[in-house]
């Protein structure tokens, strides 16, 4: 079969109407540009380097006397256009020799699922592609899940990597569910609060009793052999805030954001993950800010969550370490920040895993 190029499309005419060579590739026109027509098939860049790599397609260029493409002059063709083409064909073909129906669309892939037929049901999910070597802001991930909800649709990101090797990540709002959700705390109406102090970037609560109970009962801080509480400084704020600690909320919160400069992003989340019920542990050891726990009585926590500021551009290799490391500890990546200008006391939580296609 023979295609003409025509710049960022290869046009295929000619077709026969019961031709199962194209099922399932390109859009179908007529010689006018409109839709439908049995005989004329229009290809993706993508489409065509397949069709032809596979001996399938034969394309040419120029007028007159056509010029016979070869595969390696194709593709420096579609690189001129597609500067990330060599990566959008490597995932293209991965899929395509996998069995799914997949179609290019613009800067994305709709994937459909093995074995489904052209038109018979919408695509299920779309593909953002990139190499390892190139950057995703946080505003970017942010429009990836906007544009998901308005589509209906789920994103995965495609990395491909210096060996042409390819991770599928999948994306996705993450939401929290505790069990046996627990009331929030209050000091004052004739509850005294304890009194604590201040050791560097740790609180200690000196009132042995109030420290028993926050440590067993609600897993606050770190219990000493003296029953003297060792809180961190999200803790500490969360309890002034409620009246559980003697200390001035606002000259605390100066002291905490002077020693740790991401303290106010990190409190935000931590206040709002305790309003769920879940409990928020530091996640240090994991390379994380917190390890959530949905129980009190759960002995590993599910979720790792990193706090992130809105302008933070990922490399691909801080997003492959930080998703392998909650893969191999049997826990679920989740990334947190505020949402853009005008949703400001918005929280925000993105689930990014391994995905196998």
């Amino acid at each position: 079969m023979y295609g003409i190029l025509s710049r960022d499309k290869v046009v295929v005419t000619g077709l026969e109407s019961d031709s199962s060579e194209f099922r399932g590739y390109g859009r179908k026109m007529d010689k006018g540009g409109k839709d439908e027509s049995e005989n004329n098939v229009t290809l993706s860049l993508e489409e065509a380097a397949f069709l032809l790599e596979a001996g399938k397609l034969v394309i040419t260029k120029g007028r007159g006397k056509k010029h016979v493409l070869t595969f390696e002059e194709f593709l420096k063709h579609s690189l001129d256009l597609v500067p990330n083409f060599g990566a959008r064909y490597i995932v293209y073909k991965d899929l395509k020799e996998r069995g799914y129906l997949v179609q290019p669309a613009g800067v994305d892939f709709w994937l459909y699922p093995r074995g489904a037929k052209p038109d018979a049901k919408p695509a299920r999910y779309f593909i953002r592609i990139l190499s390892e070597r190139e950057f995703l802001a946080v505003k970017d991930l942010e429009g990836l899940l906007d544009l998901a909800h308005n589509m209906r649709k789920e994103p995965i990101i495609a990395v491909v990597d210096d060996e042409s090797d390819i991770t599928y990540y999948e994306v996705k709002g993450a939401t929290f569910d505790a069990i046996g959700k627990r009331a929030t705390r209050e000091g004052g109406n004739g509850k005294e609060s304890g009194k604590a102090f201040l050791l560097g970037d740790k609180v200690i609560l000196w009132d042995t009793d109030l420290a028993v109970d926050l440590y067993k009962n609600d897993f606050y801080g770190a219990l000493t052999k003296e029953n003297r509480l060792l809180l961190s400084f999200v803790e500490a704020a969360y309890l002034i805030k409620r009246g559980l600690l003697d200390l001035d909320l606002d000259a605390f919160v100066e002291h905490a954001a002077s020693v740790e400069s991401n303290f106010t992003a990190k409190y935000a989340v931590y206040e709002d993950l305790r309003e769920k019920g879940l409990t928020a542990k530091t996640g240090f050891k994991f390379g994380s800010h917190f390890r959530v726990y949905k129980a009190l009585d759960q002995k590993h926590s599910l979720d790792l969550i990193h706090v992130l500021p809105h302008e933070h551009v990922f490399s691909m290799p801080e997003l492959a370490r930080a998703v392998r490391l909650a893969h191999g500890v049997k826990k679920r990546m989740v990334f947190s920040f505020k949402a853009a200008a005008g949703e400001e006391s918005r929280i925000r939580y993105v689930d990014i895993g391994r995905m196998k296609l």
